[in-house]
Order: structure tokens, then sequence, then C-alpha cells
């Protein structure tokens, strides 16, 4: 209990300066904190969920492009797999939500691979896969069920 109220008034006194404070656990990239927890574990989208829920964050998403270029620089740097994000279809068919919010994906802000999405009724959820010809992840559909890395993003004071 004494790290959770820790890590939330490390996130409250990062919001009133200009640059980010993270919790000891987490990066800081760009306006935002991330976390690569338990690697090299891979689980299933809703186990990573719950996972990234317990560290008082959510499997990551992006709000636009610029923020999606910053955190891909973090992530080849770190990591050279598939990663879930916290986006899925599940529940909202034809239409990619971001699961901590409920707001209806930009598709502005993210850059799928070729043939993705691929509109299955079976691939509800995305993460992202490393393209090693291009030298960065693209957003690809995948089902659920398919264990990945995960990248939590820390939640922020309100």
């Amino acid at each position: 209990m004494k790290s959770t109220v820790s890590a939330l008034i490390i996130c409250c006194l990062g919001l009133a300066t200009a640059a980010k404070v993270c919790d000891p656990s987490y990066s800081a990239v760009g306006d935002k904190c991330y976390s690569v927890p338990g690697l090299p574990i891979q689980i299933s989208f809703w186990w990573a969920s719950e996972y990234c829920s317990s560290l008082t964050g959510d499997l990551f998403h992006v709000e636009s492009i610029d923020e999606w270029r910053q955190l891909n620089t973090f992530l080849v740097d770190k990591l050279g797999t598939s990663i879930w994000t916290g986006i899925s279809a599940q529940g909202h068919p034809g239409t990619w939500v971001v699961r901590s919010t409920g707001e209806e994906l930009d598709a502005s802000a993210v850059e799928f691979k070729t043939g993705s999405p691929s509109n299955s009724d079976e691939k509800l959820c995305l993460a992202v896969e490393y393209q090693q010809d291009l030298g960065r992840y693209q957003f690809v559909d995948y089902p659920c069920s398919n264990e990945y890395v995960i990248v939590c993003e820390a939640r922020y004071c309100q």
C-alpha cells in the first residue's frame, strides 16, 4: 500500500512540473511514463491488462502520431518483439476502443502494418509488431489469446 501511495504522489507531483517525474519502475517518454514489466514474460491480452492494472497502470495507447514516434523509438531501443497495446474491438465490432478511456482509437495516431486491421471476428486485440525491414513497430490485430510482451502506461492523477 505504501508504494502505491508513493506512486500516486509522484504521479501528481509530476503533473505540476515541466519535466515528467515517473515512479522508479517507469521511464519517462514524452509526457507519459511507461514500464516494461516482467520481461521476458509473454501473456494474453486480458492477463496483460490485469497485470498492468496491478501496477497502477494500463496497457499503453497513444493519442497522436508524434507520441507514437517517441514511444516507438523507446520500444525499439528496449525490445524487438510483439507487444500488446490497450486497444481492442471486443464488444465493439469494427471499432477499435482504448480500454482505459473507452474512447475510439484515432487511426491517424497509429501506423498499421499493411493488411491490418483485418477486421476479423477472431482478431479483436491490437498489438505492435517489430518490422525488421522498417526498423520500427507497426500496429497489427491479433487474437486476444495470443501471448506477447506488455508495456504499461502509468495512470495519471486526475
